[in-house]
């Protein structure tokens, strides 16, 4: 009878896994780790070269998917009106998303914008980092990140992020439909 019952609950324990896994990968897109690297460094190569629009589009993505640095990136260039119109608002905003990793560089930038807000600035900026904490924070993304060394010494001063697996391929979060 134990086997029976077993096997009769084996395939609602498979659709529960599915239905699970189907709801995880839901507004994500699958893409091999290679492709997902290809896209952080042509997004920083872009920048470097002064391609702004081609930056812009690219750290848009990769913020949208939960990396950090894209995320601090996209809101410099939204600062500074680097491939989209200046939006001091949104920079601040994605700033804050960045700050989410316990990273000195963020937090510096972030208190800095703060202190300069008066309190009605303040609570409107505050509501849109909640927003798109909400979106593409570390807990909408399943994106793990983790400080590290550059120069290969004991100072940990940047961030690595690190998608979810899906099997060979990485689950990358979407930019919703109104992203800023």
């Amino acid at each position: 009878m134990r086997t029976l019952v077993r096997f009769a609950l084996l395939p609602m324990l498979v659709l529960a896994t599915a239905a699970a896994a189907a709801s995880i990968a839901e507004g994500f897109d699958r893409v091999l780790p290679g492709d997902y690297r290809s896209m952080l460094l042509k997004a920083k190569h872009a920048y470097e070269g002064k391609r702004y629009d081609e930056a812009f589009a690219g750290f848009q993505r990769t913020a949208c998917a939960g990396d950090k640095e894209s995320q601090s990136a996209l809101g410099r260039m939204y600062l500074l009106g680097q491939g989209t119109p200046r939006d001091d608002l949104t920079g601040y905003a994605w700033l804050k998303v960045a700050a989410e990793v316990n990273q000195r560089g963020y937090h510096a930038i972030v208190e800095k914008i703060e202190a300069a807000m008066r309190p009605e600035q303040r609570r409107i900026a505050d509501a849109e980092a909640r927003r798109l904490i909400d979106n593409y924070g570390l807990r909408a993304t399943n994106m793990s990140c983790n400080l590290a060394a550059t120069q290969g010494g004991h100072i940990l001063d940047s961030v690595v992020c690190a998608p979810r697996e899906d099997g060979p391929n990485l689950l990358l979060k979407r930019c919703v439909a109104e992203v800023h």
